[in-house]
C-alpha cells in the first residue's frame, strides 16, 4: 500500500511539473507572439499611410471618403485578423485590388485592429 500512495504522490508531482513547465512554455510564447503582432501593426501603420490613408482618411477616420475603420464596426464585420486580412490582400486597395502581399494585407489588419483597440485574435 505504501508503494501505490508513493506512486500517486509521484505521479501527482510529475503533473505539477509538468504544468508549471507548459504555463512557463505557454507565457513565453504569448509575449513573443504579441512582441511579433505590435511589430507588425507599426509596419502596417507605415503601408497605412502610404497606401490606405488617400481614401480612409488619417487614422482611418473615414476623412477621404472611404469607410470610417476606427469606429469598432471594422472589427465587428470582421471578426477575426485572417478574415480582414482576406478582405484587404483581395480586395483592397480598390483601384488595384489584389496588389497586396499576404504579409502586407495581415500587417494591415493587425494595424486596423489597433486602431479598434483590439488585441490580434481577441474580438
Amino acid at each position: 500500500m505504501a508503494l501505490g500512495k508513493r506512486l500517486r504522490a509521484a505521479a501527482l508531482g510529475l503533473a505539477v511539473i509538468g504544468c508549471a513547465a507548459y504555463g512557463i512554455y505557454h507565457d513565453a510564447h504569448v509575449q513573443a507572439v504579441a512582441k511579433t503582432s505590435a511589430r507588425q501593426a507599426s509596419d502596417g501603420q507605415e503601408l497605412f499611410a502610404a497606401m490606405c490613408q488617400t481614401c480612409h482618411g488619417r487614422g482611418g477616420d473615414g476623412s477621404g471618403g472611404a469607410p470610417v475603420l476606427n469606429s469598432g464596426a471594422t472589427v465587428q464585420k470582421y471578426q477575426d485578423t485572417a478574415a480582414l486580412a482576406h478582405f484587404i490582400r483581395t480586395r483592397m486597395p480598390a483601384s488595384d485590388p489584389g496588389v497586396l502581399t499576404r504579409p502586407e494585407a495581415w500587417d494591415l489588419a493587425l494595424f486596423i485592429n489597433k486602431l479598434n483597440h483590439r488585441l490580434p485574435g481577441n474580438p
